[in-house]
């Protein structure tokens, strides 16, 4: 569904989350009050097997541009058990975003990360943005979104009650730009993957039109 056609849309009244149970039904993403929208699912062990292997400074932070007639290649990544089963993953998750914004290629950025690196409560500023985390915590999201957007960094917000993704779990973001989103947007945070655990492996894919 392109983003033009979703202009009728009237501005949400409650604004929420939603988890749902397949991936075709990542299509609520597009109703006015979800903000969040999520669906659960089991990854091949291989891929966190293969990016547990990983030396700490390989791959730290990927960028490409992923076609949809093109089988993602990841040259930053080395050769392994696993590798194919991330890329076979990665290439679905492309087609999710390409099917569902209408859209022929995507960016995607890769990071390995010992922080978080938005550890504040925030609203992105763009349309919709699919992020997965396949190794370490997942990305975080307010249980309750109907929220003041200009008092995220007060106390009372800053200890609400949150939603974490589960690993491979894959969470559309709907961000400010959104049509008739502007003063709301997911509210959400990147998790502290803690100072002894494993480099936390998260990707995230927008619409290159």
């Amino acid at each position: 569904m392109a983003e033009a056609d979703l202009n009728y849309y009237s501005l949400p009244a409650e604004p929420c989350w939603r988890r749902v149970e397949e991936i075709a039904g990542l299509i609520e993403v597009f109703d006015p009050e979800v903000q969040v929208c999520s669906v659960e699912r089991e990854l091949d062990p291989a891929i966190a097997a293969y990016l547990s292997g990983l030396p700490e400074t390989v791959a730290k932070h990927s960028l490409a541009t992923l076609h949809v007639d093109q089988a993602p290649t990841l040259d930053a990544l080395p050769d392994g058990t696993g590798r194919e089963a991330l890329l076979e993953d990665i290439a679905l998750l492309r087609d999710v975003v390409c099917v569902l914004l209408d859209c022929d290629s995507i960016g995607m950025r890769m990071g390995r990360l010992d922080h978080a690196m938005c550890p504040g409560w925030h609203v992105d500023r763009l349309g919709i943005r699919l992020v997965c985390t396949y190794n370490g915590p997942g990305t975080q999201w307010l249980d309750d979104q109907d929220v003041d957007r200009g008092l995220l960094r007060s106390a009372q917000i800053e200890q609400s009650a949150y939603v974490e993704a589960s690993a491979g779990e894959i969470v559309l973001l709907k961000g400010s730009m959104w049509q008739s989103n502007e003063r709301f947007g997911a509210v959400h945070r990147s998790p502290d993957p803690g100072k002894s655990a494993p480099l936390r492996t998260v990707i995230t894919l927008d619409s290159m039109r």
